[in-house]
C-alpha cells in the first residue's frame, strides 16, 4: 500500500517515487521520479533527478536540481 511523506532533500527520493506537490503547490499531473540524483551526463559535476515528463509527446526533458527545490517540502508518494 502506497505511503505518503514529506521529504525536503533529492538526495531522499527513489526511482518510482511520485511527487504530488512541490512548496505546497500540488501538481496536475504527479511526477514519477525516472533516476535518482546522481550525475545528468556521464562524468558530469552537474547532478540532478530526472522525472517523467508527465506529457508522452514533448520531448522536454525534466529534472529537479538540489539547489533549486533542497529545503522546499515535496510531498511525496511511496510504495
Amino acid at each position: 500500500m502506497p505511503r505518503t511523506f514529506t521529504i525536503t532533500r533529492l538526495r531522499d527520493l527513489r526511482v518510482g517515487d511520485v511527487i504530488l506537490s512541490l512548496d505546497g503547490r500540488p501538481y496536475r499531473k504527479p511526477r514519477v521520479v525516472t533516476t535518482e540524483l546522481g550525475p545528468i551526463e556521464p562524468g558530469s559535476p552537474v547532478v540532478g533527478v530526472r522525472l517523467e515528463n508527465p506529457n508522452p509527446s514533448s520531448e522536454i526533458e525534466y529534472v529537479l536540481y538540489p539547489s533549486q527545490v533542497d529545503g522546499l517540502q515535496m510531498e511525496v508518494q511511496r510504495g
